[in-house]
Parts: structure tokens; sequence; C-alpha cells
């Protein structure tokens, strides 16, 4: 278990492989989000979160933004975001990082905790 939590880290996910998993071409119509608990001794998978949303014609982008500002999320890596989404997550102070489509969980970690 990693000690006391420092960052929840969210990363729109193709599986459900956790780390060994890699980023999703896109943002809120992405398979899956991998949820992270960082710490200075370490971090671990909190969660992996079934995108349910995925297939709405409209509007996926704020409710995926609300489900993971509910579980805490602080840092979002992402390989691509509308401006409504980027303009949203400054305003609930949800910090983002681009992240290559099909780069590593773990490899994103390594960047977002640098």
């Amino acid at each position: 278990m990693v000690g006391a939590v420092k960052l929840v880290i969210a990363i729109p996910t193709k599986g459900r492989s956790g780390l060994d998993d890699v980023v999703d071409e896109v943002f809120a119509r992405a398979a899956y989000f991998t949820i992270i608990e960082a710490s200075e001794e370490g971090y671990r998978v909190k969660e992996i979160i079934k995108n349910e949303f995925k297939d709405l014609t409209h509007g996926v982008g704020p409710i995926i933004v609300k489900i993971l500002k509910d579980k805490d999320v602080g840092i979002i890596a992402l390989p691509e975001a509308g401006v409504g989404v980027k303009q949203l997550l400054r305003e609930l102070g949800i910090q983002y990082i681009e992240a290559e489509a099909g780069t590593k969980v773990e490899d994103v970690l390594k960047i977002c905790l640098t």
C-alpha cells in the first residue's frame, strides 16, 4: 500500500491492464480510465473505470471531467482534449499534461511524477 497520497492521476487507456496498459487516442471517449495513487513512497493502481459514456453523441467531456473530479483526480495525462474540456479542467484546478497515444501507463507516470 502506498503511504500518504500526494497525487491522484487519471490516464485514458485502451484496456484494463493497469500499469502495463497504453494511453488511448482520445480523452473523453477512451474505453477506460486508469486511476493511480502516488506518494513519495511509490504509486499503485487505485481503480480502473469503464467509460459508460463514450458512445454519447455530445457532452461526454464534461461528464468525464466531473467523474474524475469526484474521484479526487488532480492530474490528467491525455492525448488530446478540446478547448472546452481544457477550460473546465483549469476552472476545477485539475492539471493536465499531454501524453502520446500508445505510450505505456507506467512511462506516463514517470513523466507526471518528475
